[in-house]
């Protein structure tokens, strides 16, 4: 994997630095869109639906968003979390706000959560308003705030892989379904910080401009009434600005006298003032009389968007279209307009607005000091030199080289990255040899082609890495390989494949834990991880993400009713090998032995009264079921909470739920040899 790798996140910086917004959805590419999985209503477990939009006007113009519906009867907490998750992460390494475009049909709100941070962070969730109804708007939640619910820390610092979705959070759902849309999940930079110079209001804020290049040369401009409060402008009072019918192309008008506030620009600093322009035209804008004898200043916008308030923005980084044609930087005190530049009058007097003159200042992101330890005893090869190659330099082969200063195999190193994240590995003699990776390893990533896997490296401080290995996410000794071999008997194994998945460490079904059909009758995965791991796991026949079709192992020696039934894998010191059978406690692969298990049937049972509003719901028997019918009720953690036996001449029991507090349960029916599980909202 050269440079042909499309890197997971595109966040190389090397040479300077951006300040810009990253789309993580936007609906409109395969690489900016995915589906959402509802919770807490009718809908569990469905996915939303990406449509067209509804209103394509105002701020949002795009043609694809996704929609989201909260039915009658909808529980308070009632949402859809990302399944799958963003092909990109919400990186709050780099940037501390969260945009969200959302079109409701009455005033609300959205909540945001924030979930599986694979750099350690806790879940956040935070809550903002609408204020429009059924038009386009955007929201920005600031990841700086606390969330909500404990720990109640901010998520600034980290980064997050899931996005979870909570329209009127707090609100059951009403006697109807609500139909929301949403768009353009962007992560934005912090705000800048913003000093005003010009905004007419007040005596301190405001001044005249006197014309020149024209038969109104000497004369002053008028502060008038905003003459369209509408948009992005909707102050009482702007300036005007007359541009007469001989107007020569120079022709303009300067502060006088000079605004009180000086126009001082900073690294990161922009000039941006609001216009209303009648026409297509341009707007330049001089700085003079610096403050420290630096020459005077002036560049061009082109203001493309007539008949209503737009923001232009003057970068001083730009060369001054005049001589001595250097950038602009310290004080000012003076401020010159020229509208429509470079074009004389045209035959008939031209008026146009302006307001809100101010500087925008983002302060520029300190770089970080990362300092790499790789050891490479366990490498068995020739090598002349080891190299790290990433989203960092282009996925270079020979632009940032590790030294082994005390010829002990252990090549170090020193990058300077701004906050955010980054993909890399370890590469020898200029691409001659690299790591190989299969998605499984804790400290990798899959990039957004699916073909190359790649080290993950998130950056929100300076860190001096842990040591690890040539080809692990650990250090030479510290890696133990965790072997899952899985028996089926005669079950049936899913054509859509088995997976190692669950407890929160090995993904999802349809993940990368995808087991392996070997030649002796069972399915194998080997996993690499840190000595003295132990968690939770489970299996899965089928590529189920809602986990419908994981083993059911309940009341088995096995499993943990604490942890939705699954399974735990003590501490490993050492490799260890886990036989078992699928959806069976034993310790080999002898499926059938001492076990009648029964078979997954939907024709076992129909749930009536889902969601039990009245606090009761009906099990109707199918055909499917014998003369001993078990009935076990376990809520959202796997706990049991209910058992019945019911005699073979009922076709029907009712389930009371009135002493059970609201959430989501599962029915289990087991019955001559089968049983099914249906999920229950009470």
């Amino acid at each position: 994997m050269k440079k042909a790798l499309l890197p997971f996140l595109l966040l190389a910086i090397v040479t300077g630095w951006v300040s810009a917004q990253t789309v993580i959805l936007d609906f409109e590419t395969p690489e900016t869109s995915t589906t959402f999985q509802y919770f807490g209503s009718s809908l569990d477990p469905t996915l939303n639906q990406v449509v067209d939009n509804p209103d394509a006007s105002g701020e949002n113009t795009s043609a694809l968003v996704g929609e989201f519906i909260k039915p009658a009867g909808a529980e308070v907490w009632a949402g859809a979390f990302s399944n799958p998750d963003p092909a990109t992460l919400l990186d709050m390494s780099a940037n501390n706000r969260i945009s969200i475009k959302v079109y409701m049909p009455h005033p609300g709100n959205l909540s945001i959560k924030l979930e599986q941070s694979p750099d350690g962070g806790d879940n956040w969730i935070q809550t903002v308003t609408n204020t429009r109804v059924n038009e386009w708007e955007t929201l920005v939640f600031d990841v700086a705030q606390p969330s909500l619910e404990a720990p109640f820390t901010a998520a600034v610092g980290h980064v997050y892989a899931r996005l979870v979705l909570f329209f009127d959070f707090g609100s059951n759902g009403t006697d109807e379904d609500v139909v929301y849309y949403f768009d353009d999940v962007v992560t934005l930079p912090p705000a800048p910080t913003i000093v005003n110079i010009l905004d007419f209001e007040t005596p301190e804020t405001s001044t005249t401009f006197q014309y020149f290049g024209s038969p109104i040369d000497g004369s002053f401009n008028q502060i008038v009434e905003n003459p369209l409060p509408d948009g992005i402008n909707t102050s009482a009072m702007v300036a005007e600005f007359i541009k007469p019918d001989v107007a020569e192309v120079w022709a303009g008008a300067f502060s006088n006298p000079n605004p009180s506030q000086l126009i001082t620009l900073d690294p990161g600093s922009q000039i941006c003032i609001k216009v209303l322009m009648d026409h297509p035209g341009n707007l330049a804008l001089k700085l003079e009389q610096g403050t420290g004898g630096q020459p005077n200043w002036v560049t061009i916008v082109e203001n493309d968007t007539p008949g209503e308030w737009t923001e232009l923005c003057f970068d001083p980084t730009s060369p001054s279209v005049e001589a001595p044609f250097e950038p602009a930087s310290g004080s000012f005190e003076r401020v010159v307009l020229f509208f429509d530049f470079g074009t004389g009058g045209t035959g008939e007097v031209v008026t146009s607005y302006f307001d809100d003159l101010v500087v925008k200042t983002t302060a520029a992101p300190q770089a970080r000091t990362i300092h790499f330890r790789v050891d490479m005893n366990n490498y068995t090869g020739n090598f002349d030199q080891v190299y790290l190659s990433g989203s960092f330099n282009d996925w270079s082969g020979t632009a940032n080289p590790l030294s082994d200063p005390e010829f002990d195999g252990i090549w170090e190193g020193t990058l300077e990255l701004f906050n955010g994240a980054y993909e890399f590995k370890v590469t020898l003699d200029d691409w001659a040899a690299q790591e190989e990776f299969y998605g499984i390893e804790e400290c990798t990533r899959r990039d957004l082609s699916g073909q190359f896997v790649n080290r993950l490296l998130l950056v929100s401080g300076d860190a001096d890495l842990p040591e690890f290995a040539f080809n692990s996410c650990y250090d030479f000794g510290d890696e133990v390989l965790l072997t899952f071999r899985l028996g089926f008997g005669s079950t049936e194994p899913s054509p859509d494949g088995v997976w190692l998945a669950g407890g929160g460490n090995f993904g999802d079904p349809g993940s990368d834990y995808r087991m392996v059909y070997q030649d002796e009758g069972y399915y194998e995965i080997t996993v690499p991880r840190r000595r003295g791991f132990s968690g939770y796991y489970t299996f899965t026949n089928g590529n189920c993400p809602d986990y419908s079709c994981k083993e059911d192992i309940s009341g088995q020696d096995c499993a943990n009713p604490e942890n939705f039934n699954d399974r735990f894998l003590n501490a490993a010191m050492d490799n260890v090998t886990i036989a078992t059978c699928y959806g069976q406690c034993t310790q080999d692969l002898l499926c059938e032995v001492g076990i009648d298990r029964p078979q997954h049937d939907a024709g076992v049972f129909e749930l009536y009264g889902n969601p039990a509003f009245n606090g009761t719901a009906v099990i109707a028997f199918g055909d499917a079921t014998g003369p001993d019918k078990i009935i076990h009720l376990s809520d959202a953690l796997g706990r049991i909470v209910g058992q019945w036996r019911v005699q073979d001449d009922m076709p029907f029991y009712t389930l009371s739920l009135q002493d059970l507090s609201r959430g989501i349960y599962y029915v289990t029916v087991t019955s001559a040899h089968r049983y099914y599980t249906r999920k229950l909202i009470h």
